[in-house]
Formats: structure tokens, C-alpha cells, sequence
């Protein structure tokens, strides 16, 4: 039993920011599925998210690959980082975004493989009893390929992402792209019967606009305290599973740490899958 039980802590990925419920309303919530796995902080705000990246893969047909994507992410307003160490959960649920689509993979050649997805859910604040339907899509390109002893694989991802208010005014959407390379060391260990090679990634994000991620209720605030997604950069180190640790659907890939910074946000990240 335990052992599952720290598979699935090791799945969630945690976002950790400092705000209070009263004053924030929190509809970084919507986006909580499409952020990235970490735990994230910004200066003077605070809030938790936990996202679980659930996924099966239903079939192939020649080169093309299809499944399920269910993603469910969980928020929290009275979660500290000092928490995390020791498991201590919060008592209770402030936000639940569930966002299931379709994703399609096609295999080009050996080398290169094309992504693609489509997401509609459903996101509820379970503090003031409002939802909002959210819709994503998204295409990526990777390219692998050797330099010496090297392994990399390079990155292209361009997504949408939208949510609107159910019964009440609050929409809001964003576009990005994403680049990025993830690089294989010519080495391997083993720890507990566990194979793995350090790899190590640097990654940049640029938004079409900026995307307002926490934003005070009261209209009479300035606004250089919203919290907002800009342009950013990313890099890190993560250990590449031989094999996936855990279920198919809900198993850690590789494990790591990397940093994100942009303007006003910034980001210790911790890392369950590949990074880009």
C-alpha cells in the first residue's frame, strides 16, 4: 500500500503561491492543467494548486497514436511549502478544474514526432460557488538527435488556452510557444534497482500577451500587484527513468528540479515528466 501512496505524492504536481482567499479571486485555477508541473512562487502572493496528469493511451493505428488526456487539478488556500516535506495536506478544497480531451501523436520518421491535443472541461472555485468552462489546444514538434555522445531532443510547442465565467462576467485566454532543448549525459546508474541517466534542459516561453494568473477583486488596486504570466525562461536537471515507475497511466518518467524566471514570476519547479 504505501508504495502507491508514494507513487501518486510523487505524481502531483504542486504550485505554491502566497494570497488570501478573501482578497484574491482565484482564477489561475482554469489554467492549473497547462502550467507546468512545480512548485511555484511569487512575491507577496499565495495560493496551492495540485495537478495530477492523468493520461491513456487508447490505440495506434500506422504511425499515429491516440488516447485520453484526464488531467484533474485540486486548489488550496491554507497550503505552506513548509508543508510538503512532510505530506501534511491541507483540510480542505478550494478549487477543482477536471479538463478531459483527445490527443493525437504522429511519428514523422525516427526522428521526428508531431503532438496534438484537444481539451474541454470545467473548473469550480469551491469557495464562492463558481465555475468556468475551459478549452485548450495545443501542437507540438520533437526532434531527436545526437551531438557526440549526447542524446537531445529539441522542443516546439505552440497552445491555446480559454476560460469563461458560468452565470457570471469573467473570461479570460492565452496563446504561447514554447522552445526548448532537453539534453542525455553518456552516463547510467542504478539506485534500488532503478536505472536512470541525468539529463539536463533549458527551455523558453513566449505569451502572445500577458495572462493575469492572480488578480484582486476589489477594482480599486494597482495594477503592478497582479500577478501575470510573461515571458520566461527555464532551465534544470532531471533523472531519465528505464522504465516508468509505477502504472502507465499514472507513473513518474523521470524526476527533477529546475528554475523558471521572468519579470514578476518566478519558480522552483519540481519535475515527474519531461520537462519541455
Amino acid at each position: 500500500m504505501k508504495p502507491i501512496i508514494i507513487i501518486f505524492s510523487m505524481l502531483f504536481s504542486i504550485i505554491v503561491m502566497s494570497v488570501k482567499a478573501e482578497d484574491i479571486e482565484p482564477v489561475h485555477y482554469a489554467y492549473a492543467n497547462y502550467l507546468g508541473s512545480g512548485i511555484y512562487q511569487t512575491t507577496g502572493q499565495n495560493a496551492s494548486l495540485i495537478s495530477m496528469p492523468f493520461s491513456y493511451e487508447l490505440g495506434h493505428e500506422g504511425n499515429t497514436t491516440y488516447g485520453l488526456r484526464l488531467p484533474v487539478s485540486v486548489g488550496f488556500f491554507d497550503f505552506e511549502l513548509a508543508d510538503l516535506p512532510n505530506l501534511d495536506l491541507p483540510d480542505s478544497v478550494g478549487t477543482v478544474t477536471f479538463t478531459p480531451g483527445i490527443a493525437f501523436n504522429y511519428q514523422y520518421n525516427k526522428d521526428w514526432f508531431i503532438e496534438s491535443y484537444i481539451d474541454l472541461g470545467y473548473g469550480r472555485n469551491l469557495t464562492t460557488n463558481k465555475g468556468v468552462s475551459i478549452h485548450s489546444s495545443g501542437v507540438s514538434t520533437l526532434y531527436h538527435f545526437d551531438i557526440k555522445n549526447y542524446d537531445a531532443i529539441w522542443a516546439n510547442r505552440l497552445y491555446y488556452a480559454r476560460y469563461d465565467g458560468n452565470g457570471y462576467d469573467a473570461k479570460d485566454s492565452y496563446a504561447a510557444i514554447q522552445l526548448g532543448i532537453d539534453m542525455g549525459l553518456p552516463l547510467q546508474y542504478q539506485v534500488l534497482g532503478y536505472s536512470f541517466q541525468p539529463r539536463i534542459f533549458a527551455t523558453a516561453f513566449w505569451y502572445f500577451s500577458e495572462v493575469d494568473f492572480l488578480t484582486p477583486r476589489t477594482r480599486s488596486f494597482d495594477e503592478e500587484d497582479n500577478v501575470t504570466l510573461t515571458n520566461s525562461v527555464e532551465f534544470g536537471f532531471t533523472l531519465k527513468f528505464a522504465k516508468t515507475i509505477g502504472y502507465s497511466w499514472a507513473g513518474i518518467e523521470r524526476l527533477g528540479l529546475s528554475y523558471r524566471y521572468s519579470k514578476n514570476f518566478s519558480a522552483f519547479r519540481l519535475l515527474f515528466s519531461f520537462p519541455i
